[in-house]
């Protein structure tokens, strides 16, 4: 083989081809040399004719030497005495290199360190004194974006540039691991610091490294400018909502490490400062399990833990899940509440100068107990003569909190906490669901096995990273989570709204002279005001604040204490016929039968004779369908008439018959009928459905065999009633299509069997995503049913269970408008955030040192 670049073109005794270059030509060793002097670093293959394959070969062993430093275009010749042997890792694995480094005295300051020197052509120092390692800029931002994007750990990397470098015999690679990891932090590190418009110190201002919500209220920033003359029922629309939860496989194991190893972002990053939590926790006396009103959580103390630190307490922007500033806290043992307060104190200090924040945390409903008292305390012992002795808190006043449960949680707390802490019935809480720490959590799963083997320093600052590389993905999706909320904030907010309105009319038809709407908002406005007051800042001469009582929620019937006396009345009423009812419809079927038989049957034998001579008809003409009279107690000879009645109808011929004038009035006295037989049996479906909710709340209160026994029968029955009433609703409407009903009518529509269910009366039955289930009035929303002739238990029963329906329906359809503002609001505020940040850049172009490389770093 000949070299491609030597005049002779002679025959080489060994030939090289670089892996790297786009254009793979065959070289000699010197011309091989000479063309990658701007690419020192390249890897090469040998081919000799003895061996007759190509094998991997370094540029330093062809007799390349890098030369650091140059003065105009020519390299530095001012060079040290002789190079020094430097490990070099790059993307294809580690080498040697020779280095010369500058000598050149450059200006008074002489020539540049080292370290400057490898910077400045992309080589990061694995040390800083005396330089044996470096790690291409290319490596160190590959190993960064895999380590956040794919949490792939260092070791896992660093093995695959070995396995990269010699995959046959990997021992005999250099073990540059240690020097790995290091760079690895420095650089990004230094690269964080950069993006910020930070200079890297020892000293940096608290949360001066994070990446903030755009959407989220900045004061004099993007909030709105008439922010602090909103009236009170508007407040919720500059308030910073924000949600606070614990991690425990978070965890960092008890092994040999330095106490003293502090991170890199001491302060700056989404933990709060590591010198003030020290301060802090030395003060606070070892946990106890916390009592709870309410279930027990393992938050409050009932799990294990392990290791030396036991997991992660974090704060994130509950509606758009950026983790705020200074928002995380080591866990030495369980969640305590010192932990959280101190926690909520560092990473709201930003926001404390606003009119109302709005929290979640799945344990809201015991650590909101004595909040204040709590604060109150911290005050006393960290704020000296109106000086805090925390560098990174300086404001322990917090604003009005609206406090609530995450949806997700909201089932494993008891009735009475979740009537008192709903995002679904809390003013001002739009459709915000509580639950950002949790998807925050499932993003750092892969992360907690990295973390929990570093060292305590290094795991703050890979978390610090990881966090802030998930703030930046959602910076960059933002506009696009705006618009697809907004969209959906429009449309169930338009369809809450109808339903709402229809619901009313609908209430308002049944009882209009009463005003029960008028009543019914009322109450829940005082409600909604004795949460919203509940949840004010205490004055300095009170610092607890009285709660509603569950008891008088709205959003909840009222427990009757004669609720076994109304079941009875409700499965008498439901699944039994009085004498009365059954003497009525005796007379009622012979006055139907005689009105039939008078109008009806000469007109059908007409139409059957005229259509018989052109079509015969393809179907036996049916008997009349009674009302259901399942379970009634009839005398046999009503029921031996009832059987020997024979009745043409016209919805049994074909169209081909239905289409003679004659049948007209026939046709219309049926479907009168038939409309009548649909609303009869909706009216008993509807109070089946009622009856059947009714006692199935009792029997679940049950405790023994022989009670589930005896309430077994009159489920059965009213089941057994719901279901005839829905078969005869499904044979009139079949019928009156065949009469010429269009299949689409509005008000006899297709009974499904997810129809035949109550509405959510009872907070245990409560689903995720029923906020989306706006249509829901109860059986297409004919309330005509309560005007019936039924017992006034019962009537009262069914509109106790009607009004914690509309109370729902009404604060679904706030929640839906409330949730539009917001996001308008949050719109605009992140056009104001990107155009604060832009000027702010700017600002930075025209005050900084003048450089040319910084002030393009600026401007980009």
């Amino acid at each position: 083989m000949t070299c491609a670049a030597c005049p002779k073109q002679a025959a080489c005794s060994a030939v090289y081809r670089c892996v790297e270059c786009w254009r793979a030509l065959i070289y000699c060793k010197e011309c091989m040399v000479i063309s990658h002097q701007d690419n020192p670093l390249h890897i090469v293959e040998k081919w000799t004719a003895k061996e007759g394959f190509w094998t991997r070969v370094t540029l330093e062993e062809l007799g390349m030497v890098i030369r650091l430093g140059c003065h105009g275009e020519k390299p530095c010749d001012g060079r040290l005495s002789s190079p020094r042997d430097i490990c070099v890792v790059t993307l294809l694995g580690l080498q040697t290199a020779k280095v010369h480094f500058c000598g050149c005295n450059v200006g008074d300051g002489g020539s540049p360190p080292h370290y400057v020197q490898l910077l400045e052509v992309g080589l990061w120092p694995g040390t800083w004194k005396l330089v044996r390692t470096v790690f291409s800029f290319q490596v160190l931002d590959s190993f960064c974006r895999l380590s956040n994007q794919g949490s792939i750990t260092a070791h896992d990397y660093f093995q695959s540039l070995i396995r990269r470098t010699d995959g046959v015999i990997p021992a005999s690679v250099r073990d540059r691991y240690r020097e790995f990891i290091s760079a690895t932090r420095e650089y990004q590190y230094v690269k964080w610091c950069m993006r910020r418009g930070v200079c890297p110190s020892q000293a940096l201002t608290f949360g001066s490294l994070a990446t903030l919500c755009p959407a989220c209220p900045h004061v004099n920033v993007n909030i709105c400018p008439e922010w602090l003359t909103r009236p009170e029922d508007k407040q919720h629309l500059d308030a910073l909502y924000h949600a606070v939860d614990g991690n425990f496989t978070q965890n960092l194991k008890d092994k040999g490490s330095d106490a003293d190893d502090l991170p890199l972002t001491l302060g700056a990053g989404y933990f709060a400062d590591e010198h003030d939590a020290k301060k802090y926790f030395a003060k606070v006396s070892a946990p106890k399990n916390q009592t709870s009103s309410c279930n027990k959580f393992g938050a409050m103390g009932y799990y294990g833990h392990w290791g030396a630190v036991s997991g992660l307490v974090g704060l994130s922007c509950a509606r758009h899940m950026f983790v705020l500033p200074g928002g995380g806290v080591d866990l030495k043992v369980g969640e305590t509440w010192a932990a959280v307060d101190f926690l909520m104190l560092s990473a709201l200090q930003p926001w404390m100068k606003l009119k109302l924040h709005i929290s979640a945390y799945d344990i809201n409903c015991q650590y909101r107990i004595h909040f204040w008292e709590r604060l109150e305390k911290i005050r006393a012992d960290y704020c000296k003569a109106q000086q805090s002795t925390l560098r990174s808190i300086k404001e322990y006043q917090f604003p009005s909190t609206r406090a609530a449960v995450g949806k997700f949680h909201e089932p494993a707390h008891k009735v009475e906490c979740r009537l008192l802490n709903s995002f679904h019935y809390l003013p001002g809480a739009g459709q915000t669901d509580g639950e950002a720490p949790e998807r925050i959590w499932a993003a750092t799963t892969s992360l907690d096995l990295r973390t929990r083997e570093m060292t305590p320093g290094n795991r703050h600052d890979t978390i610090n990273y990881f966090h802030d590389d998930m703030n930046w993905r959602r910076t960059y999706g933002m506009a696009a989570s705006l618009v697809k909320k907004y969209r959906t904030a429009i449309k169930y907010e338009v369809e809450s709204a109808t339903s709402l309105k229809e619901l009313e009319d609908e209430i308002e038809a049944v009882d209009s002279s009463r005003s029960i709407v008028s009543e019914w908002e009322l109450e829940k406005r005082k409600w909604d005001e004795a949460l919203i007051a509940g949840s004010r800042a205490p004055s300095n001469s009170r610092s607890t604040r009285e709660m509603p009582s569950a008891q008088h929620c709205p959003y909840e019937p009222v427990k009757s204490k004669g609720q076994s006396s109304l079941i009875a009345r409700l499965s008498q009423t439901s699944s039994g016929w009085s004498d009365e009812k059954i003497a009525q419809l005796q007379d009622d079927f012979s006055t139907r039968i005689a009105e039939w038989n008078k109008v009806a049957q000469p007109s059908i034998g007409a139409a059957i004779a005229t259509s018989l001579k052109r079509q015969r008809p393809t179907e036996q003409p049916s008997k009349l369908v009674g009302p259901n009279l399942v379970g009634t107690k009839l005398s046999r000879k009503f029921l031996d008439e009832l059987r020997t009645s024979d009745i043409l109808l016209p919805s049994s011929f074909p169209p081909c018959v239905l289409a003679c004038n004659a049948l007209a009035d026939a046709i219309e006295l049926e479907l009168a009928m038939r409309k009548k037989d649909a609303d009869d049996a909706l009216d008993q479906v509807r109070a089946h459905l009622a009856a059947s909710y009714s006692l199935s709340r009792h029997q679940a209160k049950s405790t023994t065999q022989q009670q589930k026994l005896r309430n077994r029968g009159p489920a059965q029955r009213l089941r057994s009633a719901m279901l005839d009433a829905a078969s005869v609703y499904r044979r009139a409407r079949v019928a009156m299509i065949a009469l010429g009903m269009a299949r689409g009518d509005p008000v006899y529509k297709p009974l499904e069997t997810d129809d035949l269910k109550s509405f959510v009366v009872r907070e245990q039955e409560r689903q995720y995503g029923d906020s989306k289930n706006v249509r829901q009035s109860w059986i297409w929303g004919n309330l005509s049913f309560v005007d019936n002739d039924y017992d006034e238990g019962v009537k009262k029963h069914i509109v106790e269970n009607l009004r914690v329906h509309w109370c729902r329906t009404k604060a679904n359809t706030e929640r839906w408008a409330e949730e539009k503002e917001l996001v308008q609001e949050e719109m605009i505020r992140t056009l104001r955030f990107f155009d604060y940040q832009a000027h702010l850049w700017r600002d930075r172009a025209r005050e900084g040192d003048g450089s040319a490389g910084s002030t393009a770093y600026v401007h980009k």
